[in-house]
């Protein structure tokens, strides 16, 4: 690369570092978390209706399907109620700036090369995909064009299937996804979340703590299940095993004394929407 070619490299990343920290950007990206935060609200509402459910099914009642209640199911919530278009806008901006804030921390944050850098790195990549995703989802439900991702997952566990190495592709996600399910216990059980957030006062700090552990549990617990119905799927050559977190709370709630289980990680669910609204107040940006 040319000096030129450097200095323009250079010059380009201080004018996407100082857009980042400009006080409009910050309160959008905030915005962000507080998009999540409905959307975990809403998962953990349509969860925990799931399990009373079936729960009622189980004693007789009359009970009733309760759709997705993954991130889509949460979306097309929204998009029914009133004003919920608006809504559905205001998470689709929000998540989307928080998505680019994450892009330019990722690019032009770090200041070493070590592998902590490195793997810091890696976690933005990973978080702005996450929240990237339920912008693009989000935007789609806004413009009436939105669609279940349970169908999205079949459908793309099916490619892979019918790919040379699919099978060997299905596990590789299967145990990302395990980790990445392990690695939300251990953040929730080890408190590892703290460190990004600002000092709280002390009448929040317990409050916050009790919901950011039980919604990283709650979260990862979720996440674990949905990699092992992808390895089932890798097992059994069989895509339909494959699913989203519909799937997982569907397994859930057909083990024995899962509907039970479903309740306790959908009120986990909402737990992690009521700390994204803190997290939206004391993130560190």
């Amino acid at each position: 690369m040319t000096d030129a070619a450097q200095d323009a490299a250079r010059e380009t990343g201080r004018q996407a570092r100082r857009a980042a920290d400009s006080r409009w950007f910050e309160v959008t990206a905030r915005t962000g978390f507080v998009g999540s935060g409905v959307v975990h609200l809403l998962i953990g509402y349509l969860a925990v209706l799931l399990g009373i459910g079936n729960a009622a099914a189980g004693s007789g009642a009359q009970g009733s399907e309760s759709g997705d209640t993954d991130q889509s199911g949460a979306l097309a919530q929204l998009a029914s109620v009133p004003g919920g278009v608006v809504l559905l806008w205001l998470v689709a901006i929000g998540t989307a700036a928080l998505t680019v804030r994450l892009l330019i921390e990722a690019v032009v944050g770090g200041r070493t090369d070590d592998a902590r850098a490195w793997a810091n790195r890696a976690k933005d990549v990973g978080k702005a995909v996450v929240y990237g995703v339920v912008a693009y989802s989000a935007t789609s439900y806004a413009v009436g064009a939105g669609k279940s991702s349970s169908g999205s997952t079949t459908s793309a566990a099916a490619t892979a299937l019918a790919t040379p190495g699919g099978v060997v592709l299905l596990f590789v996600v299967a145990a990302v996804a395990v980790a990445i399910g392990v690695g939300l216990v251990v953040i929730g059980v080890r408190g590892s979340w703290k460190k990004h957030l600002r000092p709280q006062p002390q009448s929040v700090r317990r409050p916050v703590a009790v919901l950011a552990t039980l919604g990283y549990v709650a979260k990862g617990i979720a996440v674990v299940i949905v990699g092992v119905l992808v390895a089932v799927a890798a097992v059994r050559s069989d895509p339909e095993q494959a699913s989203g977190l519909d799937g997982a709370f569907d397994a859930l709630r057909s083990m024995p004394g899962g509907s039970v289980v479903l309740v306790v990680v959908g009120l986990g669910f909402a737990a992690f929407g009521v700390y994204s609204f803190f997290r939206a107040r004391y993130a560190r940006i």
